[in-house]
């Protein structure tokens, strides 16, 4: 597996967001390609201005140049003074033996310093670990890490690992922690996550209907269709606290397409149900017939039995 020494941001505030004035002219001259007053600029920046991301920039243009010795003390102090680039840049040095003895004790320290903000220092941490390099062989931590750059990592979070870590704890009998992970997905992004979180809450005890709503709804606008359906759903059975008649009509019309034919014919059996808050036999039978046109049998039936 190939690593990645460390990926340098390069953004230009233009006098609207200012670091340290050294950064943002190092910068500046790295946009034009002018390494040599880039170098001198961070270093300024760094030396005189204790500025963690000119310390980092510093490191980078000087790895690039393969000038380690200098390079790796300045990933040091960008570490040290809370730069999580500069600890998983350390990380790689040390495991990879660039400028530094390999020293995989000290690449575990440094890549779980950066654990919390960058997801990919806490796989190779975990790898680490996994494989009993430069620490004991424990899967479990390894684990712990993978599982703490869902939770904790907010640069890169990997929504869609978030989410399986959820269904592997679902599956494992832990509920809680699944509702965790779910969430985390669902918070960046991932439709599925919502809508399994959202199942939880409804399953629970006590139930959090309001909870359930929300997430559905948000699920919904990242146009997952089941999310969108179970949302009105709770409506219909009077237990969606924060919908409306008018925004579930919408959202039915939003859910009610071809692809998603099935959940036309299951909309319209929810205005067949005098039970619920939107019994209408008229609205039954012309989404009965949408899920005709779309090519569902069964919706063909249903719709011939109303008159």
């Amino acid at each position: 597996m190939k690593i990645v020494f460390f990926i340098i941001v390069m953004v230009l505030f233009n006098g609207c967001f200012l670091y340290n004035e050294n950064f943002n002219a190092g910068n500046a001259a790295l946009k034009k390609g002018d390494t040599a007053t880039a170098k001198e600029q961070f270093k300024i920046g760094c030396d005189s201005g204790g500025d963690k991301y000119s310390c980092y920039n510093y490191s980078y243009v000087t790895y690039q140049d393969k000038e380690y010795e200098k390079a790796i003390p300045y990933a040091k102090k960008a570490c040290d003074l809370g730069n999580y680039k500069g600890c998983a840049a350390l990380g790689h040095v040390y495991e990879m033996g660039e400028g530094v003895k390999q020293n995989y004790s000290e690449a575990v320290i440094y890549y779980e310093k950066a654990c919390g903000e960058l997801y990919e220092s806490c796989e190779r941490a975990a790898n680490l670990y996994n494989n009993g390099l430069g620490v004991s062989k424990n899967p479990i931590k390894a684990q712990a890490l993978i599982e703490r750059a869902c939770t904790e990592s907010v640069y890169s979070r990997d929504a869609k690992k978030c989410y399986e870590f959820g269904t592997n704890r679902l599956n494992s009998g832990n509920t809680a922690k699944a509702l965790n992970f779910f969430e985390k997905a669902c918070e960046a992004n991932y439709a599925q996550g919502c809508a399994d979180a959202a199942v939880l809450y409804t399953k629970q005890t006590p139930k959090d209907y309001f909870k359930a709503s929300a997430l559905y709804k948000k699920g919904c606008s990242l146009n997952n269709a089941q999310s969108c359906y179970d949302f009105v759903a709770l409506y219909a059975d009077r237990k969606n606290p924060i919908s409306d008649l008018t925004e579930v009509k919408e959202l039915f019309q939003k859910t009610c397409t071809y692809s998603n034919r099935e959940l036309c014919y299951k909309i319209a059996l929810l205005y067949t149900d005098k039970r619920g808050g939107i019994y209408d036999m008229q609205e039954a039978k012309n989404f009965f017939k949408k899920a005709c046109d779309f090519g569902l049998k069964d919706g063909c039936n249903a719709a011939a039995r109303i008159k």
